[in-house]
């Protein structure tokens, strides 16, 4: 797996078009309950949970997320392209809504599986 470290996430309104025009579903994540309270960095979180975008493939987007039961909704500033494929987001220790935004077309987004950083069978995931 290929992580992603370096991104800036900036705080939006879910479905406000002047962020992004076009918006997905949201998929939850079940948090990562073996988790330490102490743990709080991402680099310490293990859990992974794939989604695959749906939507033309040159349909770019970026990936976004809520923590549940709360109103504090994030979007990345990295761009990816639907052609890609799936990709992963690491879960902390909250439940989390995901999706992803563009402003190049319609998007979707649909549950592959969870899996650990780890997991040496997804050598191309990448990972944010």
């Amino acid at each position: 797996m290929e992580i992603k470290k370096h991104q800036i996430l900036r705080t939006v309104k879910y479905r406000n078009k002047r962020g992004s025009r076009f918006w997905s579903n949201k998929i939850k994540g079940k948090g990562d309950q073996t988790i330490s309270k102490d743990l709080l960095f991402p680099r310490d979180w293990k859990k992974v949970i794939v989604l695959r975008p749906i939507g033309d493939s040159e349909t770019t987007f970026s990936m976004g997320s809520v923590i549940a039961g709360t109103n504090k909704v994030k979007v990345s500033n990295i761009v990816r392209m639907i052609k890609k494929g799936p990709f992963g987001m690491r879960l902390g220790l909250d439940d989390c809504e995901f999706f992803v935004a563009s402003n190049t077309g319609k998007v979707r987004l649909e549950f592959v599986k969870y899996t650990d950083i780890a997991d040496e069978t997804e050598p191309e995931l990448s990972v944010y």
